[in-house]
């Protein structure tokens, strides 16, 4: 089995997280609450708010035939993925935060941080540091602005243009690469986005 952190080696990644924190402690403070996101969704058009990535584990878990179930940290991916799936026309703000996937996350601090941690990496890192610099490498690979609103067809469009190539980046910790990508090409043709492998 390959390096767990092959494309993004471990000096870098914990740079990157340390170029977060920094960044993080030094942005403003009057940064808006998760309850004002939701109350700008209403003055914007779109149905979801979502991380890049978690759509492409919805997408990788369709295409092995996943099924959602509840999970026990209480977070609503079993909701959100079957809405995602079912239509494709859906509106998505693509976003760098938690997202409506996040809700319900006994991990989910009222401030909208994680605070839970990717164990299976030591030293472990903060799953919110990790997920802001994978969903900052995948808007700048899939060249999309943090906050574009999009359906989530075209998203998909702009995602297959980059299979082969994308799950060296979004392959998470102890996940076989060449899993994560076939279970991307498999899930995109079952989608109809893709035609063949």
């Amino acid at each position: 089995m390959k390096n767990i952190m092959s494309l993004i080696n471990r000096r870098d990644f914990l740079v990157g997280i340390s170029g977060f924190t920094i960044s993080s402690m030094l942005a403003c403070s009057d940064e808006k609450s998760q309850g004002d996101a939701k109350q700008n969704q209403k003055m914007e058009d779109y149905d979801l708010q979502l991380r890049p990535h978690h759509i492409l584990d919805i997408i990788s878990d369709h295409g092995q035939n996943i099924q959602y179930v509840p999970h026990p940290y209480g977070h609503s991916l079993h909701l959100i993925a079957p809405k995602l799936l079912l239509n494709l026309d859906l509106k998505i703000k693509l976003v760098l935060h938690a997202d409506d996937i996040c809700t319900g996350c006994k991990h989910l601090l009222p401030d909208g941080k994680c605070k839970d941690v990717l164990s299976q990496l030591i030293p472990s890192p903060s799953k919110q540091a990790y997920n802001d610099v994978l969903d900052s490498r995948l808007f700048d690979f899939l060249s999309i602005e943090t906050n574009s609103i999009i359906t989530v067809r075209n998203y998909l469009k702009i995602v297959n243009e980059k299979v082969p190539g994308i799950e060296k980046i979004c392959t998470h910790p102890k996940e076989d690469q060449e899993v994560r990508l076939k279970g991307l090409i498999n899930g995109l043709i079952k989608l109809g986005i893709r035609e063949t492998t």
